[in-house]
């Protein structure tokens, strides 16, 4: 399409289809998507989420091609934001070929899906900054940073998103990526660092025993609130370029340890805080990202301050 009918897509609503619909981010892009008068087909394995009418829901495998093949056919979306993958990092390495399938075949099945029968939609990638590989660097780096991922799950993602860039670049395909840095909110599953805080925390508040554990709380992160990670996916959607990659992230590192004591702060609990081997990672070092790209093409920027995000979260704990 030429960039006046993508104009008139934005300001009429798309048709989009999301993969990964069930997750914790589907259901905040959902919201954000449908509030800007876009259309919503989820896609997800087992039945539709509350959020989704039966008819705006498809129950299917990304790791099925002739399933994606069948839905991609029936629904001919406008658009697609690919976000179902296996996202938890450290049980990465517990089965390398399944995450492979999940977040590599996976991909290039929604790829091939939509070359077949809707080859002008546009196609978001959720990539990650982790392609960037998890150590420091001297300033902050921009897209066009070599990729070098370290573990299972980043050169699992580092490869679906260089696959993307390919078909765009091989078949015209409208296909750009996303690079996000870590984000958390309301809903986010108790595996995740910030989740578990705030479960813990909520049930010592609600008077469950004033001890926790807890992983490495020296590591560093960039944290975005997932409704402003929500809204830069909407905004690449519709104005986002083909072909290219876009970093997002807040530009603000905080010590996890740090995030703890807040919530601790928030809920007015004062617990006994042990380590356990089980949720240790070692320390690491996150590089910080240059997020010009999408705040000079779409306007993006985060909104939404850490205090709230975690007085949000705590609340759904």
């Amino acid at each position: 399409m030429t960039s006046r009918q993508w104009a008139e897509h934005e300001s009429n609503g798309m048709k989009i289809l999301i993969t990964g619909a069930c997750g914790f981010v589907g259901r905040h892009l959902i919201n954000e998507l449908t509030s800007h008068g876009h259309q919503v087909i989820g896609l997800d394995i087992g039945a539709p989420p509350s959020w989704l009418t039966a008819a705006s829901f498809i129950s299917a495998n990304i790791t099925d091609a002739d399933a994606l093949d069948k839905a991609v056919a029936n629904v001919k979306p406008d658009a697609c934001i690919h976000l179902a993958a296996w996202a938890f990092v450290p049980s990465g390495t517990s089965d390398p070929a399944k995450i492979f399938d999940i977040n590599l075949a996976g991909t290039t099945h929604v790829l091939e899906a939509f070359r077949k029968t809707s080859p002008t939609a546009r196609i978001l990638f959720i990539s990650t900054s982790h392609v960037y590989g998890m150590r420091a660097r001297s300033a902050p780096i921009d897209e066009e940073e070599l990729l070098g991922p370290d573990t299972f799950y980043a050169i699992s993602k580092a490869a679906a998103d260089q696959i993307c860039l390919l078909y765009a670049k091989l078949y015209g395909m409208n296909v750009l990526v996303a690079r996000p840095h870590n984000h958390i909110g309301p809903g986010q599953s108790p595996q995740f660092s910030i989740a578990s805080f705030a479960r813990q925390v909520a049930a010592i508040r609600n008077g469950a025993p004033p001890s926790m554990k807890v992983g490495n709380l020296d590591n560093h992160r960039d944290f975005t609130d997932v409704r402003d990670i929500a809204r830069a996916y909407r905004l690449l959607i519709e104005r986002g370029s083909p072909g290219k990659a876009y970093n997002i992230a807040s530009g603000h590192e905080v010590r996890v340890g740090d995030v703890l004591s807040r919530l601790c702060e928030l809920a007015e609990v004062n617990p006994d805080i042990s380590r356990d081997a089980q949720f240790y990672r070692p320390t690491d070092e996150n590089p910080t990202l240059n997020t010009r790209r999408i705040r000079n093409e779409t306007g993006w920027a985060p909104i939404i301050p850490l205090d709230q995000t975690l007085k949000d979260i705590l609340h759904q704990a």
